[in-house]
């Protein structure tokens, strides 16, 4: 009864506050479905399907009907369990994994035995999700952590997509993020998700913010004939999941550094048809890490992830617009000529996550996510001093509930707020 007033607590709190978000759900979950069929190839109607979440050992069960199929809707993308009994058969277990957005299909058949002769079958993700209808393609969890990426945008990793290829920014403040264009489109008509809550820039296009890599699972890019539910957008969709904590405490740690004096000489212009040799004045630390597990195993478990980016770089000022702000200078103007502008850029991104198996039959998760990052003079160009400079400031959020129920063994409901 207390779990059950919790969960209670817990939607009416949302419901109350009048979340206006609502209506910005995609999919952040994927199915597993199939058919138990005995030798002969006969359906066999009333077996145990049980689905284990291998991370969490969180258990979903239901039965097969007359027909010898059975159904999990609205699971997280993880690995699972497959486990098929029924009395006067032999005991199927079957590994699946199920990427975010796809259906995958078990279909095991039982043979004649002892509920505990057990045959074990793996599989991995399958090649084809035939219950596709959309053109869509899934950036695995493997892909997010073992390719390089020089910004860390998990972003870039769609360009692996066919179909999407970089586009320039309609924001001169977000030049350093990724911006995609889908088949052929300008790159504004992209409809961003993550864990399902709308992360779309309804003025230039793109996503409003970035998640820290670390904190990010895997996503999906839809680029035609995607549903509605992952649609408000004419070009593409691409929904996007955090990392939760699982049974096993994990973590990671990472450092890249670029420092000037390692740089090379460049050639510049000196405005006489030459070049002069230049040092640049450039250099970045990106560092960050991850750490996750249980607070209660196989209940309650967390995650969390944050990187730091720190930039130090000058926009050289052409030789020729130097000199004419320093006449304008001696002719008593406001002008602040300089050799170089600098243009500094900080950083910070975080997401933490936390898991709760309520019970059988219910689980909820929050997250939340934060982007937090200013620079001087990011506009500035090789002709202006330093009192044309600018300053950006931005700190971005991104949060949601999500609330999972199984009302019976045929009816699953989620609610989702942010």
């Amino acid at each position: 009864m207390k779990h059950l007033a919790l969960v209670v607590l817990v939607f009416g709190l949302f419901v109350g506050c009048g979340c206006g978000y609502l209506f910005a759900q995609a999919t952040a979950t994927g199915t597993i479905q199939g058919t138990v069929t005995d030798v002969s190839g006969a359906v066999v109607v009333g077996a145990q399907v049980q689905a284990t979440q291998k991370s969490t050992e969180t258990v979903r069960t239901t039965i097969t009907n007359d027909s010898g199929n059975f159904r999990f809707e609205l699971l997280p993308a993880s690995l699972y369990e497959i486990k098929i009994t029924k009395t006067g058969f032999g005991t199927v277990v079957q590994r699946v994994e199920l990427l975010l957005g796809t259906t995958a299909s078990v279909n095991p058949s039982l043979r004649p035995g002892a509920t505990g002769e057990i045959v074990e079958v793996t599989a991995g993700a399958p090649l084809v999700d035939t219950e596709k209808t959309g053109v869509s393609q899934s950036v695995t969890p493997s892909q997010v952590e073992d390719l390089p990426l020089v910004g860390r945008d998990a972003a870039n990793l769609a360009y692996l997509v066919p179909g999407v290829k970089a586009a320039d920014s309609y924001d001169p403040t977000k030049n350093r993020y990724a911006v995609l264009a889908i088949n052929g489109s300008d790159g504004r008509n992209v409809n961003t998700t993550v864990n399902g809550i709308d992360n779309k820039d309804n003025t230039v296009g793109g996503a409003v913010m970035q998640l820290p890599l670390e904190g990010v699972q895997e996503f999906q890019i839809s680029t035609q004939r995607f549903s509605a539910e992952n649609g408000r957008s004419q070009g593409a969709a691409i929904n996007m999941i955090t990392k939760s904590g699982t049974n096993n405490y994990h973590g990671s740690v990472f450092g890249f550094f670029r420092e000037g004096a390692l740089d090379t000489d460049q050639k510049v212009p000196d405005g006489h048809g030459g070049f002069v040799r230049e040092h640049p004045d450039y250099s970045r630390q990106f560092f960050g890490g991850s750490v996750g597990g249980p607070f209660v195993r196989d209940k309650l478990f967390g995650f969390f992830a944050i990187e730091r980016e720190r930039e130090s770089q000058a926009q050289a000022v052409a030789a020729q617009s130097y000199a004419e702000l320093v006449l304008a200078q001696q002719a008593g103007l406001a002008a602040q000529p300089s050799k170089t502008i600098p243009r500094p850029f900080y950083e910070t991104r975080y997401n933490g996550r936390m898991d709760w198996t309520i019970n059988h039959r219910n689980t909820a998760y929050l997250s939340y996510s934060s982007q937090a990052n200013n620079s001087l003079n990011d506009q500035s160009d090789s002709t202006m001093d330093l009192t044309e400079g600018n300053f950006t400031l931005n700190h971005l959020q991104v949060a949601n509930i999500t609330l999972t129920s199984q009302l019976s063994n045929t009816a699953v409901n989620q609610f989702t707020a942010g």
